[in-house]
């Protein structure tokens, strides 16, 4: 391929051109593609249209930055991926020719929410359980989430060898002897730890967790007495408003460990403990450490503005979901006023 992309309005004082060599065909090609759906816009230099894949992916990090701005305490980060570039992306599967891959994964942390759930349920009797019910269920389509649900999920499946407790492990485990069941239950994950670390309700799949309806949290929204839990409210009524689908879920082999946040009741709970044991072991094998992607032909910039088109909202939801996370584990929620003005 020796033909020179004519790249217009890149710079305003010279010919926008990108010449490629043998090794930069398709990168000339992403780039065109990130400049017809419009992520590549205004002036660029003649240094960066040398480099049109380091171009393609600055200008797409920009694009979301614009639209991330103002994050507390989670913060996703997005790669461009083409065929080639494994050293981007260990994990995902390989790319066709022509094929571009857009991965969005982010850092772990924890947070401390249990106080703040607490007392929702103290300023009205199942707020809480809703608060959480909406985490539970949005969190995998804007920034995955380990929650108390998953938890005990976690615990049944990799200690309790799928079993509601860890009788048949400790069976497995140490037979008939009493002296050594009682070491072991006393080192590992038990229910019974479990339980005394999150409310029963915390704990429950959230199809089964009774939560208020939509017109009780517009209720609360508007009445309670305190401007917090109002705002927070009207942030869980915006994303509960969201229209999100599948589409662009993470599409790999193995263990899913690329959560953005592990939810605790107290600091350093046992939901820790569970989440790091899962995670360290998983990554010995195959594992999915990215929460999405969307995968374009680089020849078809309309199927890059849908996945645009689509990102304005999951973006918005991702700035709403952050500030969720970040009002639930700050502040002293023991001084937030109960009930309805």
């Amino acid at each position: 391929m020796d033909t020179i992309f004519q790249l217009p309005a890149l710079c305003a004082s010279i010919p926008a051109e990108f010449n490629p060599d043998a090794g930069q065909d398709r990168a000339v090609a992403l780039a065109r593609c990130l400049l017809d759906a419009g992520v590549i816009h205004g002036a660029v230099s003649a240094r960066r249209a040398s480099d049109p894949l380091g171009t393609s992916r600055l200008f797409l990090e920009r694009w979301v930055a614009e639209r991330l701005q103002g994050l507390h305490c989670l913060f996703p980060a997005f790669r461009l991926v083409m065929e080639g570039a494994s050293e981007m992306c260990n994990h995902t599967r390989p790319r066709e020719p022509g094929q571009a891959t857009i991965v969005w994964y982010t850092e772990c942390s924890a947070f401390a929410v249990g106080e703040a759930l607490d007392r929702l349920e103290q300023v009205h009797p199942r707020l809480g359980a809703t608060v959480l019910t909406v985490i539970d269920r949005i969190g995998p389509r804007l920034i995955p989430t380990f929650t108390p649900t998953d938890v005990m999920g976690t615990a049944q499946e990799y200690y309790w060898y799928g079993e509601q407790d860890e009788s048949a492990a400790l069976d497995e485990q140490c037979g008939d002897d009493p002296a050594e069941r009682e070491a072991m239950r006393e080192q590992m994950v038990t229910r019974e730890k479990i339980d005394a670390a999150f409310p029963d309700w915390a704990t429950q799949w959230p199809g089964q967790r009774k939560r208020l309806s939509r017109a009780a949290l517009q209720r609360i929204a508007k009445g309670a007495r305190s401007c917090r839990v109002r705002q927070l409210v009207g942030d869980v009524l915006a994303l509960e408003k969201l229209s999100l689908s599948d589409e662009f879920r993470p599409n790999g082999d193995g263990w899913f460990v690329g959560y953005g946040a592990v939810l605790t009741w107290k600091p350093d709970d046992i939901a820790v403990r569970v989440f790091d044991d899962f995670a360290n072991d998983a990554v010995q094998g195959d594992f999915v450490d990215w929460m999405g992607e969307a995968e374009f032909s680089i020849g078809e910039p309309e199927t890059l503005q849908h996945w645009m088109a689509d990102m304005e909202v999951r973006l918005a939801g991702m700035r709403l979901f952050d500030g969720l996370i970040h009002e639930l584990s700050s502040g002293d929620w023991l001084r937030v006023p109960k009930g309805m003005r």
